[in-house]
């Protein structure tokens, strides 16, 4: 792909030719003289030809002047910079050709080595600006078609679409999220960090034609060979594909998966392939991030199943796993139901994943561990594949029984927070061994022993206790009647209360109540 911008030179006089030729070095200002023409027919059949960016052409020619050729080529072509050569006498030829649309006039007798030079730098300047311009306008127009359901209303757009194509997709590697928020955006490689990156790589053998960003943060590169001679396109588009690759990973310090569309497709028929199959671009979470990828446009991939159950199971569940307080068996159980998940397919998969996270961000949030829930949001640099998401979980989890079973106040944490929710929970009459347990996230049995072996007395006595303390302070205080007092506590029934009271106390409550100098209740 040359960066050279093309010239065609249209003069009558040879000597004018020849002067304008060689007066300067053309390359050196990025321009490259293609065509020469004596007259505006012999030029319009040139152009028409060549289709160079740049017309420098004389007023005054045999068989079609230049005001006519000029007229005629503004009626296909409204880009092309047209520079027009004129003398003094030419003048009002010049303004008749200014409602045309040339880009600049110049009188043939001033023009120097220096004027010249500084014309062409002005030229390419404004050459590449509009160039930028056009493709900033022509990549809005493809980006909003890959949004849509329609084809475009532009028919450079639209012949751009439907034209055969090798595609390369690029993609970077960014984690799932398994938090629900956003990936943050200090790491996420934006448009035009690529089009910067990839239009400044050198390439041979190719044309970049189109580079447009499509839904997901994804880019897709249009090419066209320039080369007749390769012997496989595939192989050469590899090569160039690991070229992009390194590139993007040298400049940016991420990860980048790219696809490689096997055969020519038009953008069109890529974009339907890629409305109807989005999950096949998830499977690189389950295979490795990171790779070059082939793709076939041709067949319609296999979705993904879509579910959340991964067993049929019913105690293999992320929140059975947690409760479970045998670290071997509840690493299995992990293992168990990410591997279930990773069979059906990368959707099942990752609702999975965020499932655990779920499950300990709840777990931690009823212990009020703040530190703890941001601690494992910041963790989406371990979230890149499913390997990495395993493992990562599998730390988690062993982690939060760990924090569970530090001692707080004399007891392990778990034991510590079953204890400050029986005291938050008390008045409750519904409250049960199992609420508890759900609470702390263990299991009712293994609960009812810890809570036993550490207190040394039942849960269920342990809130027997708390209850009858909290009915003391009440009667104490004068304030309220036995039946309220049963019902502030817990106690749906007055004759369980006083049973309760008495088998703590050796009282029951209307005596507790007398002893304490209170009024008998009626």
């Amino acid at each position: 792909m040359t960066d050279l911008i093309s010239v065609m030179i249209v003069d009558d006089e040879k000597l004018m030719l020849e002067d304008l030729s060689t007066m300067i070095d053309w390359e050196a200002y990025g321009y490259q003289i293609i065509a020469t023409a004596f007259n505006g027919k012999q030029a319009l059949r040139k152009y028409r030809e060549y289709h160079p960016q740049v017309i420098f052409t004389d007023i005054r020619m045999p068989f079609m002047d230049g005001i006519e050729m000029i007229s005629e080529i503004r009626k296909k072509d409204e880009k092309v910079s047209i520079v027009l050569l004129t003398a003094y006498e030419d003048f009002s030829y010049a303004k008749a050709a200014i409602r045309l649309g040339i880009t600049e006039y110049v009188i043939k007798s001033e023009i120097t080595e220096n004027s010249l030079s500084e014309l062409l730098n002005r030229l390419k300047a404004n050459i590449i600006k509009a160039g930028k311009r056009e493709r900033y306008i022509t990549d809005r127009m493809l980006e909003q078609f890959f949004l849509s359901e329609e084809m475009t209303e532009s028919a450079d757009v639209e012949q751009i679409l439907k034209r055969p194509e090798h595609i390369i997709m690029v993609e970077q590697d960014l984690p799932i999220s398994l938090s629900g928020e956003a990936v943050p955006e200090e790491i996420v490689v934006h448009r035009s960090k690529f089009v910067e990156i990839l239009t400044n790589e050198k390439i041979t053998g190719w044309d970049l034609d189109v580079i447009t960003a499509i839904p997901g943060r994804k880019m897709v590169i249009a090419l066209s060979s320039t080369e007749s001679s390769y012997g496989s396109y595939e192989q050469e588009l590899y090569k160039l594909a690991r070229k992009f690759q390194k590139k993007l990973q040298e400049e940016t310090n991420s990860s980048f998966t790219l696809y490689i569309v096997q055969g020519r497709i038009s953008l069109y028929e890529f974009k339907r392939f890629y409305d109807e199959n989005k999950n096949v671009f998830l499977e690189k979470y389950l295979e490795g991030v990171g790779e070059i990828r082939k793709l076939d446009c041709s067949q319609v991939q296999e979705l993904g199943k879509e579910q959340i159950v991964v067993s049929s199971k019913k105690n293999l569940s992320m929140e059975n796993m947690l409760k479970e307080p045998d670290s071997q068996i509840r690493v299995q159980m992990l293992h168990e139901i990410l591997s279930i998940a990773r069979t059906d397919g990368v959707e099942p998969f990752i609702n999975t994943a965020q499932a655990g996270y779920t499950v300990l961000k709840h777990a931690y949030e009823k212990n009020e561990t703040e530190k703890e829930i941001s601690r494992i949001a910041s963790c989406w640099k371990e979230w890149l594949d499913a390997d990495r998401i395993t493992v990562w979980l599998e730390k988690q989890v062993n982690h939060y029984h760990e924090y569970m079973t530090r001692e707080v106040n004399g007891y392990s944490r778990v034991i510590s927070d079953a204890v400050e929710y029986i005291c938050r929970s008390f008045r409750n009459p519904d409250l049960s061994l199992n609420d508890v347990a759900a609470y702390v996230h263990l299991s009712p049995g293994y609960l009812s022993g810890e809570f036993k072996k550490e207190t040394g007395v039942t849960l269920k006595s342990y809130l027997t206790d708390i209850r009858i303390e909290a009915a003391k302070q009440m009667m104490e205080d004068g304030n309220y009647k036995i039946y309220e007092i049963c019902s502030a506590v817990g106690y749906n029934s007055s004759q369980y209360f006083s049973q309760a009271f008495y088998k703590k106390t050796g009282m029951f409550p209307t005596e507790y109540s007398k002893k304490g100098g209170r009024k008998n209740e009626k």
